[in-house]
Order: structure tokens, then C-alpha cells, then sequence
């Protein structure tokens, strides 16, 4: 399987792009439809610039998936099959690029995995869903592949569904009751620009400065030769993988929720301090939210849910958790992760039974969920080496040089300043979004003509601090 190209949205092409294209697209205003033909033209071209098959290979999905939906919604004695056959097409799909390398007699092809090969196949499944369910009738046919393609989604999510979602930050709209060009359909406006410039910068900062220092600073030298890393240093730089995945990850989801509030949309929110969780069943209501909760409602939930008794609960939890490692890469590595959190999400149902109560360790106060948070980070962030160990030989060597009695001693210098500023990364994350809201709310207060003045420090301010390069979407091949 060949590496994914990726539309980056820290670089300057991207930049100058969306500075030409939004006030064209404002122009257009007073039409939804001649709206959303410039966003496709704009989607299909980024795709197409990247590599013509993404854009083709995304249309013929498209065109498969509107089909379905329309004979779904026709055939209402015969929906249940041609849903089915519409899941099994694209899941079909995702499997034939994902996973068809490893078997034999294909073993040695060359698969270029199309852009956003996961984020649009869980929309195509979200709107087959809602159109089967009769929440919604099918869209214009050229509707479909805009909410599969859409520029500000396809590269790092969020999944964004056809109808409302429902997380631990409350419900969200869907792409149905803003994207359709309906009769009579309000206008689109910005939504809270002000706050989607705030989150955009966010976004810049965290994948641009933060996660590229992270991996300058305690990172890149331990990963690529472990065995001449102290243990400290192995140790710091296991935490602070995990931390700069956060970071890229996040800073791409604020800079797509930004972009989809500045077109008049409002895409689903993607993360909430998931390193601030007490225990894992938390950390997965915060951590790439728009999955987490597209698991539950599409694959926990119609196994059963925790609706068949104890046992049968921690089976389903088990199966999804599973299929969301297998999902998330082919490697036996990521079933194993898979594996890992399904069998803690299950210690700890069991836990709670045995005590007689859910967040026991958090009702002991203060203590009880300092410690929670650390054993819950420390879980993640060692079965997270998945993300940046190749094969289990990569994460052995890692792990050894932690086992080694001999490679423990006085830590560097350099390990204690990167110990330090991970944990005030890590104790910042609660505090981000109230920044956030306090810095939109400040910046509304003043005369729109004068936001380029924050906006010009804060761009100053990054080339002064970042170090050199952009990191790339960390999450793209998985």
C-alpha cells in the first residue's frame, strides 16, 4: 500500500486558495445551489491536484451511494436490502484498498489508498442510515459527492454525519439541514467568524509550532535508534508521541471546524481534553469524537448494545473496539490495540460492578482522579506506540530499553525541560477552550477592520517561535 498525499491545510497553497475562494463563494450567497457547486468544483480540484484517481474513485462511491439511498427510499419493501447492499458496497470498497494487499495472490500490488478512503465511507453508511430510518429523504444527486468530498473534512474529519449526533458536548447538527439546496432553504452566513479565526489559529499553533516542537525536542531521535536513548528519554518520548498525535490531530479538526464556521457550516466537535480523562470510558468520550460515537450508534448499539444483560454488554464492547483497531490499519499491531482498550473498557464495567457504582475512583475527591488521570494517559499512551511503531520488533526495542535496569539513571538536562513542558502541556488542556471563547468574545468587540492586527501578531509570532517544517496530518494512514 502506497503512502497517502494530503491536502495540508498549514501551507501557504492552501492559504492563498481558501483567501481567493471564500469571497467568491460569499458572492454567491443568495444561492445554495450555485454555493454548493463551487464547493464541489473547489473539493473534486483539490482531490483531482493530488491525484485524478482520488477525485474519480470518489464520484463512482458517490454515484453508488446516492443510487442506493434513492432505491432505499422508493423501495420501501425492499429497503433493509438494498441498504445492506449498500453497506456491504462500501465497506466492500474499503476493504478492497485497505486490506486486499495482504492477501496472497496480491500481495505484491502497489495500492494508492484514495484520500479520506474512512472518513467517506462512514458518511456514506451515516447517510444510507438516515435516508433507511426515513429521518431524511435522499439528496440531489450531485449533493452526495459534496458531503463525502468536502475539502474541509476529507483529509482529518470529523466524520460528519447526514443527521444529528449525540456526544458527551451535546447533539450536533448534520450535514442534512445545512447542506441540501432546498426550496425555500434559509441563507447561509458565517458562523461566529470571530471564533472560527480564534480556532483557526489554534489549530495553526498547535500543528505548526507545538506538535513540531514536540517531535523535534523529545521525539525523533529516540524512535529512530531507541537502543542509544536512556530510559528517561525513552520514557519521556513515549508520552510525548502520544501528546503530538493529540496535537496534530486536534490542531487539523479545529482548522476543518474553522473553515466548515467561515463557509456556514458547523461541523461536529472532535476532541475534549481527552488527556484530562479519569478512566478510559471517559478518555473515549473525548478522544476523536465524531469515531467514538459513530461506533457506538453503528456498530456497539446494533449489537446489542447494553441491552441483553451484563455479559452480552462487555462482549459488544469487546467486538467494537476490535473493529475499530482492525478499522484503524491492517497490521495485527492495531487489533491488538483494538483488543487492549475493549479489555479495558471491560475491567473496568467490572470494576463498577464489584463496587457497586460507576466513577468510584473519582468520587474519592481530588486524589482519586489525579491518580485515574495518570493510570488512564499512561494506558493510552504506551498501547498509542501502535501510531508510531511499524512492526512489534519497533515497539520491542522501545520497551527494552525500558525494561534495562542499566539504562535508568540521572535524567538529562534536556529530559527534564521536555518533562516540564509536557506537563504544562498537559495541564493547559482543560483551560484551551474558555481561552478560546474569552479571546473569540474579545476579538467580537472590536471594529471587524482592525481583527488583521491580532491575527498579523499572533502569524508573527508563530514565525518567530515554530521550528522549521510543517508536520503533516499524523492520522492519515489510519
Amino acid at each position: 500500500m502506497l503512502a497517502i498525499s494530503s491536502i495540508e491545510f498549514v501551507s501557504v497553497e492552501f492559504a492563498l486558495f481558501f483567501l481567493l475562494f471564500l469571497p467568491v463563494y460569499w458572492v454567491a450567497a443568495r444561492s445554495r445551489r450555485a454555493q454548493n457547486a463551487l464547493l464541489l468544483a473547489a473539493s473534486l480540484g483539490w482531490l483531482a491536484v493530488l491525484n485524478i484517481r482520488f477525485a474519480l474513485v470518489l464520484v463512482g462511491v458517490a454515484l453508488f451511494v446516492a443510487f442506493m439511498a434513492r432505491r432505499i427510499y422508493a423501495d420501501r419493501k425492499h429497503a433493509r436490502i438494498w441498504f445492506t447492499l449498500g453497506v456491504v458496497g462500501v465497506v466492500g470498497h474499503l476493504a478492497l484498498y485497505k486490506y486486499a494487499h495482504l492477501l496472497p495472490a496480491l500481495g505484491n500490488a502497489q495500492w494508492l489508498l484514495p484520500l479520506g478512503l474512512s472518513y467517506y465511507t462512514f458518511q456514506s453508511i451515516s447517510y444510507m442510515h438516515e435516508v433507511y430510518t426515513g429521518r431524511i429523504q435522499p439528496w440531489a444527486w450531485n449533493e452526495v459527492p459534496l458531503f463525502l468530498g468536502f475539502f474541509p473534512t476529507i483529509t482529518s474529519g470529523p466524520i460528519w454525519r447526514a443527521g444529528q449526533a449525540h456526544s458527551v458536548l451535546g447533539t450536533h447538527a448534520g450535514a442534512d439541514s445545512q447542506l441540501p439546496a432546498r426550496f425555500c432553504a434559509p441563507r447561509r452566513t458565517m458562523q461566529r467568524p470571530a471564533l472560527a479565526l480564534v480556532l483557526a489559529v489554534l489549530g495553526v499553533v498547535k500543528v505548526w509550532w507545538l506538535s513540531g516542537w514536540v517531535e523535534e525536542q523529545c521525539i525523533a531521535q529516540v524512535f529512530t535508534l531507541p537502543a542509544a536513548s536512556d530510559a528517561p528519554g525513552v520514557l519521556l518520548a513515549v508520552y510525548a508521541a502520544a501528546m503530538q498525535l493529540y496535537l496534530n490531530f486536534s490542531g487539523h479538526a479545529d482548522l476543518a471546524i474553522a473553515l466548515g464556521m467561515l463557509l456556514g457550516f458547523s461541523l461536529p466537535p472532535n476532541f475534549a481534553a481527552p488527556f484530562w480523562a479519569h478512566n478510559i470510558r471517559e478518555f473515549w468520550g473525548r478522544w476523536h469524537i465524531s469515531l467514538s460515537t459513530w461506533i457506538r450508534d453503528y456498530i456497539y448499539i446494533p449489537l446489542g448494545g447494553s441491552r441483553h444483560g451484563f455479559a452480552r454488554t462487555q462482549f459488544n464492547l469487546l467486538a467494537a473496539m476490535l473493529l475499530s483497531g482492525i478499522w484503524h490499519g491492517a497490521s495485527g499491531l492495531f487489533a491488538l490495540w483494538g483488543l487492549a482498550h475493549g479489555l479495558a473498557l471491560v475491567a473496568l464495567n467490572c470494576g463498577d460492578k464489584l463496587t457497586g457504582g460507576r466513577e468510584r475512583l473519582a468520587a474519592l475527591g481530588l486524589p482519586g482522579r489525579a491518580l485515574g488521570r495518570f493510570f488512564t494517559l499512561s494506558f493510552v499512551a504506551f498501547t498509542f506506540l501502535v501510531f508510531r511503531c511499524a512492526t512489534l520488533d519497533e515497539m520491542r526495542d522501545v520497551l527494552a530499553v525500558l525494561a534495562s535496569p542499566d539504562a535508568w539513571g540521572v535524567p538529562t538536562a534536556s529530559t527534564l525541560a521536555g518533562v516540564a513542558a509536557l506537563a504544562a502541556l498537559w495541564l493547559a488542556q482543560p483551560l484551551v477552550a474558555p481561552i478560546v471563547e474569552r479571546s473569540a468574545c474579545a476579538l467580537e468587540r472590536w471594529p471587524r477592520p482592525l481583527w488583521c492586527l491580532p491575527l498579523a501578531a499572533a502569524a508573527l509570532l508563530l514565525l518567530v517561535m515554530a521550528p522549521s517544517g510543517v508536520p503533516g496530518f499524523l492520522y492519515a494512514n489510519f
